[in-house]
């Protein structure tokens, strides 16, 4: 069994998980009848520090996000865990990925054609300690790398 030991929350404008970063995988006992639970005790235990690390910043981070939605008019609105993905919807203005063509008219058409014009965008990031976050969110229209990454900036500051 693999997995990545971490903790998650869900708040008004985003949903966030904050990992180790690592993907273990952990061997089942020799002795599974005596140990049936071995593997989730094990990710139990794994995942506190992360969880009680989440459980103290997350009020700070609930604050700032609001805050940079405010300050840089960014186009992020109350989580929808409904939202659909759809490509193009950041728009490549950093010159660290390519803006696809196709997918920048793609996610233009969405937001102008859609009954329900919003989207889902998640970008993952780690910490000086190489722990990750990923965080999620839900647009109104097409939002800038570089808002992202003035975004990510700012709460790499609260880990």
């Amino acid at each position: 069994m693999s997995g990545e030991a971490g903790a998650g929350a869900i708040s008004d404008y985003f949903q966030v998980f904050f990992s180790s970063g690592m993907t273990v995988s952990v061997a089942m006992p020799p002795d599974v009848e005596e140990n049936p639970n071995y593997i989730s005790d094990y990710f139990k235990e794994a995942d506190k520090p992360f969880q009680q690390q989440l459980e103290q910043v997350l009020p700070l981070l609930n604050r700032k996000v609001k805050e940079l939605i405010e300050q840089l008019d960014l186009p992020i609105i109350p989580y929808d865990p409904k939202a659909r993905a759809v490509a193009g919807v950041i728009k490549e203005d950093t010159y660290e990925f390519e803006d696809n063509e196709h997918d920048k008219n793609f996610a233009k058409n969405w937001f102008s054609n859609s009954k329900d014009p919003k989207a889902f965008i998640s970008v993952q990031f780690f910490t000086k300690s190489f722990s990750k976050i990923t965080l999620s969110f839900t647009v109104e229209q097409r939002i800038l790398r570089s808002q992202l990454n003035r975004l990510r900036d700012e709460i790499l500051l609260l880990f």
